[in-house]
């Protein structure tokens, strides 16, 4: 197929220049067309962000209120702890170490004399028990009074018999005795 052009040069360079035009146009319309689309969307987007900028907000108030709650609750908790703590150390250091005590007294207590009882009232305790020599006996009370005990008070009818006799005595000990480590 041939073609064939017969207008005038002139008439072809201004239709080639109609045409030059409206395609500028033609894409010129096309690209603000797909401005304006893109600007709706980001104008959208805008719109969406903000609303959950706000909710964010107002979200991260309430937690921040929440937060300082939680904070105060937890500050005012490990402070009940602390006092606690504290409460049960000076108790612990106020409790006598009775275990010290009646450690000593089986290591002074001579074989021949046997402990039947051990009443305890504070810093006062009454010994009861048994001796098979009136020498071990007397032997452990000048134990006693060496180690600390104090107000030493044993009845005459402790040393009486010779043999194989009960006995009984009060002894009081230092509260600082009791409450050294």
């Amino acid at each position: 197929m041939i073609k064939v052009n017969l207008l005038p040069d002139k008439s072809k360079e201004s239709r080639k220049l109609e045409e030059t035009v409206g395609y500028i146009l033609q894409l010129g319309f096309s690209v603000v067309f797909a401005l304006l689309v893109l600007l709706v969307i980001l104008l959208f987007m805008q719109m969406a962000l903000d609303i959950e900028l706000k909710s964010a907000q107002k979200e991260s108030r309430i937690h921040s209120g929440k937060n300082k709650e939680e904070i105060q609750q937890t500050e005012d908790f490990l402070k009940s702890i602390n006092s606690i703590s504290q409460k049960m150390n000076k108790t612990s250091e106020e409790i006598p170490r009775w275990s010290k005590v009646f450690k000593r007294l089986s290591e002074i207590c001579p074989d021949e004399v046997n402990l039947v009882s051990i009443h305890i009232e504070k810093e006062h305790m009454k010994i009861a028990g048994f001796s098979k020599t009136r020498e071990a006996f007397l032997d452990f009370q000048e134990k006693l009074k060496g180690e600390g005990f104090s107000n030493l008070a044993s009845p005459v009818s402790n040393v009486v018999s010779p043999k194989d006799f009960d006995f009984s005595m009060e002894v009081d000990l230092e509260k600082d005795y009791l409450n050294r480590p």
